[in-house]
């Protein structure tokens, strides 16, 4: 439901083709299917891609929300994690990798020799246990008003970036705000 805040924002700022988005529903690591499910699910997804657009995958890995960041074409990797700055999961970093030769191989296009993972490390983290979705979408707000995609710069080490409630009530706000709006006609 927030993807269609943010993508409702990119459209109304002429950034559709910068940024896309992926439905968790089809890569999640429960009920999603297998390794290769999800890899497919994912390269399809990347068929339509724009020369040097970010793709960004909310991924729940069962009871955890991360973020990641891909661009298909370039097979640049950024992973963030609100809780413990750490890189993804094995099985994750297969479904995406094995996703983005999929569709490397299916679009003709030359694979380079290793598909490039970067954690970034100096995303705001979240203090408690129950937060991480709200940081997911935190972060998606702030990759796409950035209109420049500066975004593994800002956060590729470790720094003291925070977001405290007064950010976090806004993401309630706006996520709110728009499905009131949608429910209510």
């Amino acid at each position: 439901m927030f993807i269609n805040v943010l993508q409702e924002y990119l459209k109304k700022h002429k950034m559709s083709n910068m940024v896309a988005f992926v439905d968790p529903a089809i890569i999640g690591a429960i009920g999603c299917g297998t390794v290769g499910d999800r890899s497919r699910a994912l390269s399809i997804r990347f068929k339509n891609a724009q020369p040097g657009q970010i793709f960004l995958l909310p991924y729940n890995s069962a009871n955890h929300w991360t973020l990641t960041a891909v661009n298909p074409d370039s097979q640049m990797v950024y992973h963030m994690d609100p809780l413990k700055r750490r890189i993804a999961a094995e099985e994750w970093i297969e479904v995406v990798d094995n996703a983005i030769k999929l569709y490397k191989d299916k679009a003709k296009k030359f694979l380079k020799k290793k598909i490039m993972w970067e954690n970034l490390a100096g995303v705001p983290l979240q203090n408690g246990s129950k937060d991480c979705g709200l940081f997911v979408m935190g972060y998606m707000k702030e990759i796409c008003e950035d209109k420049e995609l500066k975004f593994p710069e800002k956060w590729l080490r470790r720094s003291n970036h925070a977001y405290g409630i007064t950010e976090l009530n806004a993401i309630r706000i706006k996520w709110a705000k728009y499905f009131m709006k949608k429910h209510s006609t």
